[in-house]
């Protein structure tokens, strides 16, 4: 499970990614792999799914990204806390 959650977050990011071509990210193909499942489908994911701040935000590489996007647009003064926790990670 944990697997297809990397692969599917990397799609995704992938596919978001702007570039030259107009077109990148518009293919059927693209549409198709990027399709949400009808809401019916995901109704029983509620009870199954972990939504806990460690595993959204620590263990799912696009809840790590979109929180420190987040931190950085809407609330500066974490962003800075996320900087200090980096530069301690490189040292």
């Amino acid at each position: 499970m944990e697997l297809e959650n990397i692969v599917a977050n990397t799609v995704y990011l992938k596919a978001r990614e702007g570039g030259a071509d107009s077109n990148k990210g518009k293919s059927k193909k693209w549409r198709k792999i990027l399709q949400f499942p009808h809401i019916s489908q995901c109704i029983d994911l509620r009870n199954k799914i972990d939504v806990k701040y460690s595993y959204v935000v620590d263990q799912q590489p696009i809840g790590r990204l979109l929180f420190r996007q987040f931190c950085e647009d809407a609330k500066p003064e974490y962003h800075r806390y996320n900087i200090f926790l980096d530069s301690i990670v490189s040292l």
